[in-house]
């Protein structure tokens, strides 16, 4: 009898866990039922945005760099030069006079090679910040083969002083660089250096660019705008290239 108790108990223990376990397995399956078309429902009905990724601003200057010294602005000279010596002596028996035809060429424009990272701040997709180096003149020079002696008139009691000719090209090359900056060349080469530097920012996408006479202030970092049941997929930071 105690032997049929027994083997009875092994039986029902058996049973049991066996009954267990398809309880188990039967609410998992429910449970999964349930979870996974709620998932697939949502996953549905929320749409995919596209990220909106800045240009890198050390990217962009280095492109600018590659510009280098952008003329901007040229003045061309002309002009004639008296210059004498000695003409107060004797009614200018032993004086000198010279009479020159001076040309010349001004070139102005901004070494674009100076401008920094932080020259530049991308706003947004559409907006940007930047500030320019100062215009500067990047060469004055007299046109020695335009340029000549139209008239000499030596006195006669004296011989042609040679280093004379030499003094009229030295005050034609100072009177070239004084009347080019009179002419507001460094104004018009910094002008003409927006125009090129916002037609070039617009062909990278910009729509709006801000020049600053200082270093831009620092932006609030940009936060894309998603409507409602769209989601962004994060993306890697962009980086620099290594120089």
């Amino acid at each position: 009898m105690r032997k049929a108790a027994y083997v009875f108990l092994v039986i029902f223990l058996i049973a049991a866990t066996l009954g267990v376990f398809s309880l188990i397995t039967a609410l998992r399956g429910v449970q999964e039922g349930v979870t996974n078309p709620i998932g697939d429902l949502v996953r549905d009905l929320v749409i995919e945005a596209t990220p909106v990724i800045l240009p890198n601003p050390v990217v962009v200057v280095r492109e600018i760099n590659d510009l280098a010294r952008l003329e901007t602005a040229s003045y061309t000279f002309q002009d004639v030069i008296e210059i004498e010596r000695n003409q107060e002596m004797l009614f200018g028996a032993f004086g000198e006079t010279l009479l020159f035809v001076a040309y010349g060429e001004v070139i102005a424009g901004v070494d674009l090679a100076q401008m920094q990272p932080e020259d530049l701040q991308v706003v947004s997709p559409t907006t940007v910040m930047i500030h320019l180096p100062e215009a500067e003149v990047f060469f004055s020079r007299l046109d020695n083969e335009q340029s000549y002696v139209a008239n000499r008139d030596i006195g006669v009691f004296t011989d042609a002083d040679p280093q004379l000719e030499t003094l009229v090209r030295q005050e034609a090359e100072r009177r070239i660089m004084e009347a080019a900056l009179e002419a507001g060349i460094l104004d018009r080469a910094n002008e003409n250096a927006e125009a090129y530097m916002r037609e070039f920012l617009l062909n990278l996408g910009f729509e709006e660019v801000i020049f600053t006479d200082t270093t831009p202030p620092p932006v609030t970092p940009y936060v894309q705008e998603v409507p409602k049941g769209y989601a962004v997929t994060p993306v890697p930071t962009q980086t620099a290239p290594p120089q």
